[in-house]
């Protein structure tokens, strides 16, 4: 398990976005929040994982708090 150490928040940039979905799930227990994306295509989550992101409970709040300011950007 590699556990986010540190969210470094370059600012307004450029997003390289691919075409297609993924697959995403979440799984939660008393002290992480795991998202794990799957590779386009694989939607019965059989081929592995593409990437896996695990936080703690500050690191979450830490990241909560920047989608919080994106969401609510105008």
């Amino acid at each position: 398990m590699a556990i986010i150490g540190k969210i470094i928040n370059d600012g307004p940039g450029t997003v390289n976005i691919r075409s297609g979905e993924v697959l995403t799930d979440i799984v939660t227990d008393k002290d992480f929040f795991q998202i794990r994306t799957y590779a386009m295509g694989d939607n019965d989550r059989k081929n592995g994982t593409k990437q896996n992101l695990q936080f703690t409970r500050n690191k979450a709040i830490e990241l909560r708090d920047l989608l919080n300011k994106f969401i609510n950007q105008v």
